[in-house]
């Protein structure tokens, strides 16, 4: 059976990765699908978010990364899944999931929604949690995986030069400043 974990992975999350690995323990094949919203800005662009998830995921053999737009009731009746994939954090992505799943099920009568409740070390993560974090100058290093951490400071880097240290980059900094304090 076919599942497709939806979503906009941007960027992915290890709340995510645990999600996809229990998904394709489940299924025989779980196909990623990055949603391009063209009402959204993303800090990462379609074909990043798909390399980074390729990047995450290559130990997983039952999995495939794709991109669509519009509906994800008809992306998955054109890659002929049964099943949409969600994670559950808290009780208010119980109440939107439900009412998505609801929403899906007039759209098309055979695909069914499964929830996943992440791990409860992931309970708290969110990708805007993660650009949040970034964005003032916080490391992401323990909430992505290691290559879309450096991909999150490069970014900001871009916007924000000095702004985002990652875990490595904060060593040296409180070595600098330890030197600067002894010098």
């Amino acid at each position: 059976m076919i599942a497709i974990y939806p979503g906009s992975f941007d960027p992915i999350t290890l709340g995510h990765l645990d999600i996809i690995e229990r998904g394709c323990r489940l299924f025989e094949l779980v196909i990623v699908a990055v949603v391009r919203n063209p009402n959204k800005t993303p800090l990462f662009t379609a074909n990043e978010r798909i390399n980074q998830i390729r990047a995450s995921t290559g130990h997983l053999s039952n999995l495939e990364v794709d991109s669509f737009e519009g509906l994800t009731v008809h992306y998955a009746k054109m890659r002929q899944a049964l099943v949409l994939l969600r994670g559950l954090r808290v009780l208010s992505d119980f109440e939107m999931e439900l009412q998505m799943a609801l929403t899906n099920k007039t759209l098309s009568d055979e695909i069914e929604t499964v929830f996943l409740a992440t791990s409860k070390e992931y309970s708290f993560l969110s990708s805007s949690v993660v650009k949040e974090i970034a964005r003032f100058g916080g490391s992401v290093d323990h909430l992505v995986p290691k290559h879309v951490a450096l991909d999150i400071s490069r970014c900001y880097a871009r916007t924000h030069p000095g702004s985002i240290p990652t875990a490595q980059n904060s060593t040296l900094r409180m070595n600098h400043s330890r030197v600067d304090q002894e010098g």
